[in-house]
């Protein structure tokens, strides 16, 4: 078994690229939530087919924290397949429980911890809309993530908490069925929505990349970088990547994709960001400006505080923004005397 989980290891990294894994486990998850309906609605009624629907409805748990870490985390050079393992071993699990002992020890045991490992995975796929939120990120990329971690943890509560715990007799445990079934039935409808929203607004990669330092005439690329570079357009505290697009006269999607791929920036944050550090840098260099703190100055080209002007600013340069107007005044000096 061992000698075919590492020949397998290629093909499941593979499979769970960002890019193209996305859109195979909405797939499994749809499945199983299928599966699980069946299960649900029909009951024994579906004969044979019962145990393996049930065991295939088990794994909506593993199925729906691969799909929300395929939304929310970039494309990564390493390929990473135990997550993908994980469930499928979860699958394993279920399935030696439904046809093995349950009484025994080692099967009460083993369901115990398959327990522990999915509830885990429900949090976990809630938790994933939050890594990198408080990163450069679009004000609509933001939204997306907090209403899909809000829509996740309210069915989850329903779902989980309400029905789940709830005391026999009592209406939820009544109406248990039918409950769970809708939710199902609206987690499937939101992950839908989600995996359309992605493809249209994918995440930038994390591959380390190298900003082109030319573009060619007239491409999308080159218009994007004059209209970022034009003050009245960078200066704006609430500027958004759909702003720009109307400006350009072009999809939204395809603005976001020329700034992560074509000019090599994280986000579209980080390119106004650049833009803004830029002016920034050309005023400190202006000994006419010497006189302006370093907050009107922050302020003046876009940016709503110093503190994000101050990181994004040594984030660029290496160095604070007062070192860096110290170093320019160094260098007048310098030249002054060489003259």
């Amino acid at each position: 078994m061992m000698a075919g989980m590492m020949s397998a290891g290629p093909w499941l990294g593979a499979i769970d690229s960002r890019r193209h894994g996305l859109y195979l486990y909405a797939a499994l998850f749809a499945g199983a939530v299928l599966s699980f309906c069946l299960v649900r609605t029909l009951g024994d009624r579906i004969g044979l087919a019962a145990e393996p629907l049930a065991i295939a409805g088990s794994a909506t748990c593993g199925w729906s924290w691969l799909v929300s870490r395929a939304l929310f985390r970039a494309p990564d050079i390493r390929r990473q397949f135990w997550p993908l393992v994980l469930v499928l071993g979860l699958i394993a699990v279920e399935t030696f429980l439904r046809f093995g002992d349950r009484a025994s020890l080692l099967a009460r045991i083993i369901g115990n911890v398959e327990t522990l490992v999915s509830s885990t995975l429900l949090l976990l796929a809630m938790a994933e809309p939050l890594t990198g939120y408080r990163g450069e990120i679009a004000r609509s990329e933001r939204q997306f993530r907090v209403a899909f971690a809000a829509g996740y943890g309210l069915l989850l509560i329903i779902a989980v908490i309400g029905i789940d715990g709830a005391k026999p007799g009592s209406a939820a445990a009544t109406w248990g069925g039918p409950i769970k079934t809708a939710c199902a039935a609206l987690a499937l409808a939101g992950t839908a929505l989600a995996v359309r929203y992605r493809g249209a607004n994918p995440l930038p990669s994390g591959r380390p990349h190298q900003r082109r330092v030319t573009i060619a005439n007239g491409d999308l690329g080159e218009r994007l970088a004059a209209v970022i570079c034009d003050a009245a357009v960078y200066t704006l505290p609430d500027l958004r990547v759909a702003d720009v697009a109307r400006r350009l006269g072009e999809a939204e999607y395809k603005v976001t994709q020329c700034i992560t791929g074509t000019l090599g920036f994280r986000n579209f944050n980080h390119l106004v960001n650049h833009a803004r550090v830029a002016a920034a840098r050309r005023m400190f260099a202006d000994a006419a400006f010497d006189r302006l703190p370093v907050l009107t100055i922050a302020l003046d080209c876009g940016f709503g505080s110093i503190g994000p002007f101050n990181r994004a600013f040594k984030a660029e340069t290496g160095m604070t923004p007062l070192h860096f107007r110290r170093s320019c005044r160094v260098l007048d000096q310098t030249h002054r005397a060489d003259a």
